[in-house]
């Protein structure tokens, strides 16, 4: 059985003007199953319900695609965008 993974579509990193539009194309592979819902963290933040800030997450489950949008982005917004499908197997190591 192949665990599901995700990869964010377009070079690592990304150089906008303050108040440009931000989007990010996530594409769930290895998979067998589509993702019931993907998971998209700002650093180590989960922000797929983060309004407020003006992110906009939309999944579509049969195509494996996730797409987060922020219409004005701005200074807050900069930092490691992360994408995770619900069916992904995450390991933690412990030392």
């Amino acid at each position: 059985m192949l665990w599901a993974r995700a990869q964010i579509s377009g070079p690592t990193e990304k150089y906008l003007k303050p108040g440009s539009t931000l989007r990010l194309q996530c594409s769930v592979v290895q998979t067998t199953e589509a993702p019931a819902f993907v998971f998209w963290y700002h650093n180590s933040r989960m922000i797929n319900y983060d309004v407020e800030r003006g992110i906009n997450v939309t999944t579509d489950p049969d195509q494996r695609l996730s797409d987060l949008l922020i219409p004005a982005a701005s200074v807050t917004h900069a930092g490691n965008y992360t994408c995770v499908p619900n069916n992904a197997v995450v390991l933690f190591y412990v030392m």
